[in-house]
């Protein structure tokens, strides 16, 4: 029995929203899974040592050369030689994809207007297979939390960069914080650095503060896994954080973020930053953290 998920989803976030799709199947069928996603998921690295699936590759989903993209997922699909494809998105030429692929079983989800994407794989996933209950299982094999470790990731950016609280704020807390001296790792993606770069020549020489920006993916997801608090815009790092059951603080604005990482993870909190002054802000944060 082989089975097939095609995950055309932008983020890291994106990828644990479907562990409780993936760890269904696996249950239900009794065999590891294939997944067809976004090279940004890093699916390969994240899902290693879960037991989920037995290989992954990165497909193309963009919407250029449409009629050629039809045909290259097409022929993805059709080296697994799936028993069941389950497409995890509503998309048209996705399904046209599918339904030109040599799959025995072809499934694909619907259209919904629910926009929060954790809520809606989980939803479709109960709806598709006709399940009463789903388990929420989105954690993810991590360090054991230690009231000893003061180590602290910052996440200062987002995929669309929209949520952002903003430069000057963190500044204000990587100040704060290293007044506490604590290990403190500053993250945001190496296609925003110029974005950052008064940040980085403010903080760079202080010797409890390390960058992660020009580290490799293996290397940030570990640090994550071995610290105690993950603060920041709610994003992919936050998601990861919340999956590996961390004490995990979210600064979000609801007018352009979900509270997805509450999905994966009820005791997360969150930081409405719309509504509170940027003082405020930064007293709760210290104070999450001591």
């Amino acid at each position: 029995m082989k089975i097939l998920v095609v995950s055309p989803y932008r983020g890291i976030g994106d990828l644990i929203f479907h562990l409780p799709l993936l760890r269904y199947l696996k249950k239900k069928y009794k065999t590891k899974l294939n997944l067809i996603t976004v090279h940004n998921s890093k699916a390969k690295i994240i899902l290693k040592g879960e037991n989920l699936v037995s290989k992954v590759i990165y497909g193309d989903f963009n919407r250029q050369n449409v009629l050629k993209k039809i045909l290259k997922l097409k022929n993805e699909i059709n080296r697994i030689n799936s028993d069941i494809t389950v497409l995890s998105a509503s998309s048209k030429r996705l399904k046209a994809s599918l339904i030109l692929s040599n799959s025995k079983k072809k499934i694909s989800f619907s259209k919904s207007n629910e926009k929060d994407l954790s809520k809606y794989i989980y939803n479709e996933t109960k709806k598709i297979f006709s399940l009463k209950k789903l388990e929420k299982n989105y954690k993810l094999i991590s360090s054991p939390f230690s009231k000893k470790n003061r180590k602290i990731f910052l996440n200062i950016d987002s995929f669309h960069n929209q949520n952002n609280w903003g430069e000057k704020n963190y500044i204000n807390l990587i100040n704060n914080i290293t007044e506490k001296k604590s290990k403190l790792f500053i993250n945001f993606s190496p296609r925003n650095k110029k974005k950052f770069l008064f940040v980085i020549s403010l903080m760079k020489n202080k010797p409890n503060i390390e960058f992660t920006y020009n580290k490799n993916f293996k290397y940030v997801l570990k640090v994550i896994r071995n610290c105690n608090y993950i603060i920041g815009n709610e994003s992919g790092p936050i998601c990861l954080g919340a999956a590996f059951r961390k004490k995990v603080l979210s600064i979000y604005n609801p007018k352009t973020t979900p509270k997805s990482s509450k999905t994966i993870f009820n005791k997360v909190s969150f930081i409405n930053s719309s509504k509170l002054k940027n003082s405020v802000i930064q007293k709760k944060i210290i104070k999450f953290i001591s």
